[in-house]
């Protein structure tokens, strides 16, 4: 496409925001959702092909779940096809991801809810998980009806690649302070591949085994990946891979 060319000078029908009102966001290609946020071009580059920039530098739109703020300024400033992207297009983005973010956030009132499935845990995590690129340890404090004991999981560990360690002493030390009476541990798998590795069902036995000397039983180890890939979590109690 010529470089100087407007979104306005297309055929109403290739138009991004007017396919996205006749066929559904889905309909879009990555490219096209990120030019209806990005709304104008820059200097020399139609909107257009600077959303196109953008989502291959990006890897696609599931880059974007890696960057804060911060971050994306950086990466922006780092990359030559992408200059020309100043702070208002990036609070645009960052407006976008967040409110992504929200929409799949557990309510208050679920999170008053007991929790007595695995799938329950999955969908309070996703909207957290999800957002990392690195392995993240939770733990999630129950009363004795297991309802969580704090408005959100607690991030105890974040890992610097592949995986993530656990403290057992930080673990139970939250646990007691909190008066629970049980927890569930959750981690994620950024890859999405939901299977246990040999640490994974190690570390969980040492932590049962830590909780049943102190009174605090862990309830469960769920895994969590994305909730576009199925299956979309993986639950070490229900596997029977420990004896919890």
């Amino acid at each position: 496409m010529d470089a100087m060319r407007k979104i306005k000078d297309l055929p109403e029908g290739e138009r991004p925001r007017e396919r996205l009102l006749r066929l559904g966001p889905a309909a879009l290609s990555d490219a096209e959702l990120l030019a209806i946020l990005l709304r104008t071009g820059v200097t020399g580059c139609n909107v257009h092909e600077l959303a196109l920039r953008l989502a291959t530098a990006l890897g696609g739109l599931a880059g974007l779940r890696t960057y804060d703020a911060a971050a994306l300024a950086a990466f922006v400033r780092q990359e030559p096809t992408l200059r020309g992207i100043g702070p208002d297009k990036l609070a645009t983005l960052q407006a976008a991801l967040e409110v992504g973010a929200r929409v799949f956030r557990p309510s208050a009132q679920a999170l008053r809810k007991p929790l007595l499935r695995a799938g329950q845990v999955a969908e309070l995590m996703f909207a957290e998980s999800t957002r990392l690129a690195r392995e993240g340890f939770w733990a999630i404090f129950l009363d004795r009806r297991r309802v969580p004991l704090r408005p959100e999981p607690d991030l105890l560990t974040l890992g610097l690649g592949a995986q993530t360690l656990i403290d057992p002493q930080t673990l139970f030390r939250k646990a007691v302070m909190f008066d629970a009476h049980g927890l569930i541990l959750v981690h994620n798998h950024p890859s999405g591949d939901v299977s246990p590795s040999t640490q994974d069902v190690e570390t969980t036995r040492a932590l049962i085994a830590a909780g049943r000397v102190l009174g605090i039983p862990v309830l469960d180890h769920v895994i969590v990946g994305r909730p576009d890939i199925s299956p979309s979590y993986f639950s070490l109690r229900t596997h029977e891979l420990c004896d919890f």
